[in-house]
């Protein structure tokens, strides 16, 4: 009775593996023509959550002192400077990975900060963090 039940559930366990099998490589060719959504990074997810870049026409050139930017360090204010260009980044700390970290950097130069990440994972931003600064530059250190 015992080896009768095993061979059940086992020829149960065949005949779903083959169902299965069957199944997924009987696709049409419109099911294979269809693109199938990739992964995105956190990174991603975070530059498409971010406000949108303002328009070209519209991009302050403005150049700015460490003594103004300094006049910006606060949660409800936030600038900082990243390889001599300044960044307004106020409420960035809600939708950013790091949360804490950025609010680090307000009101300094955090180019050390945005390359060495010591309160994360100690390796320099991605290039696709590098490409999101331009959502926020509001201008350039005098």
């Amino acid at each position: 009775m015992k080896n009768n039940l095993l061979l059940i559930i086992l020829l149960i366990a065949i005949l779903g593996a083959g169902f299965f099998i069957l199944r997924s490589g009987s696709s049409s060719k419109n099911d294979q023509a269809q693109v199938q959504p990739q992964p995105i990074s956190e990174e991603q997810a975070m530059v498409e959550e971010s406000t949108e870049a303002m328009p070209a026409e519209e991009v302050m050139t403005a150049t700015y002192t460490l003594d103004e930017v300094r006049a910006h360090d606060n949660k409800e204010d936030c600038w900082l400077v990243l390889h001599g260009k300044v960044y307004d980044v106020t409420g960035f700390d809600t939708k950013h990975p790091g949360k804490e970290a950025i609010l680090q950097g307000c009101g300094l130069d955090a180019t050390e900060l945005f390359e060495t990440r010591p309160m994360g994972s100690g390796t320099p931003h991605s290039e696709t963090a590098r490409g999101f600064l331009d959502n926020f530059y509001i201008g350039d250190l005098k």
